[in-house]
């Protein structure tokens, strides 16, 4: 039996807008199933009739029954919810597109990777010929670049050979020297062949030997005697008392060649001591005759040589004695006046002879150096 309205009963305040009893609400819900089971109540049933009398359906609506219970609701009020539905339909479009368009586009990737592999293997692969790998090129080692000794000027290997040079004078009987004379005082040169005081000389400047001396580089005389000599090559050696006296280098006259600059160095007319000219070697294995004697395989030479310089050196740009000054000719009766021409005895000759005087001289059979080359 459905229940009566108690008029003792203090109803419920009505709502002020009468359509809000249409919303789904759980009293709505509540009343609904109570009326499905026991009837709608009096006051629902009023409540129904008095809605839908005060608000005419104009628009199109739409209604939900629950039992007893019909919810209704306009056009107005599905709008929002139509709105919704139809973005999330968007939405939803979007998401299956992309997830078949996806799908779609692996499944032509792999296709196409596919076809180009069996592209690929059905093609031959060129066979690749090694290029010539080309030489490589040469590298030159630069030459490391030696530096040149200096060379030591000939005037500082002139002014080392300079204390070895002599002034060689005899004191003879009153009359006339080969060499000049002043009262029987004959000049000449020498050069010191032996530290131990022996000195060189032609023998022309000490022929007919009175009292000999030595005057020395440095002005100091010392007193001579004669060792040997020899006419046929004019060639003497004497000895002083002063020992450790510095000696020429010996030079090789055998590799003499004509037009070979040469220096000559003596003391000329016996007042200019250690004087030096040039010249240059003028023919070799010159023949002289003189007197008796004749001399040959002599140094011809444009060289200086006056009076005084005879038993000097003839000295190489080396330094090195190459010959002993010995005659010079100005004048000849059959030929004129000669200038310019000199000879020189060589020094390997002069070597073979003088050594051994000096050795037979000092009782010793061993030969004695006469000089240090200084090449």
């Amino acid at each position: 039996m459905a229940d009566q309205p108690n008029p003792k009963k203090k109803q419920p305040q009505q709502p002020e807008n009468p359509t809000d009893d249409l919303i789904v609400t759980p009293i709505s819900i509540a009343r609904a199933r109570h009326a499905s089971t026991r009837g709608a109540s009096a006051i629902d049933k009023t409540r129904r009739v008095s809605v839908t009398q005060q608000h005419p359906q104009t628009d199109e609506a739409s209604s939900i029954e629950i039992g007893p219970y019909r919810l209704e609701s306009n056009s107005n009020q599905t709008g929002g919810f139509n709105g919704c539905l139809f973005l999330s339909l968007i939405s939803l479009a979007f998401l299956v597109g992309g997830f078949l368009g996806g799908l779609v586009g692996g499944s032509l990737i792999v296709w196409s990777n596919n076809s180009e592999v069996a592209f690929w293997e059905g093609t031959a692969t060129p066979t690749l010929v090694p290029s010539p790998t080309p030489a490589p090129a040469e590298t030159l080692t630069p030459t490391p670049t030696v530096e040149p000794l200096p060379t030591p000027l000939i005037e500082d290997r002139l002014a080392a050979i300079m204390p070895s040079v002599v002034t060689v004078i005899n004191e003879q009987h009153p009359g006339l020297g080969f060499n000049g004379h002043d009262e029987g005082r004959v000049v000449g040169s020498g050069v010191i062949i032996d530290q131990r005081g022996y000195v060189a000389t032609n023998h022309h400047v000490i022929e007919s030997a009175g009292e000999l001396s030595v005057v020395l580089s440095d002005g100091r005389e010392l007193v001579a005697e004669l060792v040997a000599s020899d006419p046929a090559e004019d060639l003497a050696v004497l000895k002083v008392s002063q020992t450790d006296l510095p000696t020429i280098p010996w030079g090789d006259s055998a590799i003499l060649r004509p037009g070979q600059i040469v220096y000559a160095i003596g003391s000329p007319l016996g007042d200019f001591p250690n004087s030096v000219s040039l010249g240059i070697v003028s023919g070799l294995n010159r023949a002289l005759e003189l007197e008796s004697y004749v001399i040959d395989g002599l140094i011809q030479t444009d060289a200086a040589i006056n009076r005084g310089s005879s038993g000097g050196p003839l000295i190489n740009s080396h330094g090195e004695m190459v010959g002993i000054n010995t005659f010079i000719i100005r004048e000849s009766e059959e030929r004129g006046v000669a200038e310019g021409i000199a000879f020189t005895i060589p020094a390997n000759t002069a070597k073979i002879l003088l050594i051994p005087w000096i050795n037979a001289y000092n009782g010793e059979s061993v030969p004695i150096p006469a000089g240090e080359s200084n090449n």
